[in-house]
């Protein structure tokens, strides 16, 4: 039997991690949670997907995925709409595959000038 080809190219996942995203917002609009894949390809560069359900009508193709850990660290990074499919509440939600680009990273908070309170 033929095997069916890889989509990874039989390349290699090193430090792969899962864990669930809370409180998340997903350029701007919250979502109910997200689902975090985070590994190194074999070339050492840092890859993450995350997957979430999206009111049907949220057609926001790009943005700022963020939210936190159950530890209570903030992680933020840039993603893309890959795939789009049914729900598993019939057609009101949408499954959303996200692809991260660049690092998913703690936010930065910005400097209070001196004398002021964040």
């Amino acid at each position: 039997m033929a095997r069916a080809p890889s989509c990874y190219r039989d390349s290699v996942v090193r430090r792969h991690r899962r864990f669930a995203l809370l409180d998340v917002t997903f350029a701007g609009q919250p979502l109910t949670g997200a689902t975090i894949d985070a590994w190194e390809d074999d070339e050492g560069r840092d890859r993450w997907t995350a997957r979430a359900l999206m009111p049907f009508g949220q057609q926001i193709e790009s943005g700022l995925l963020e939210g936190r850990t159950k530890d209570g660290s903030k992680v933020s990074g840039e993603v893309r709409v890959a795939s789009r499919q049914d729900g598993p509440r019939g057609p009101r939600t949408v499954l959303v595959e996200l692809h991260g680009s660049g690092l998913l990273v703690e936010p930065t908070t910005p400097p209070t000038p001196e004398g002021e309170t964040g």
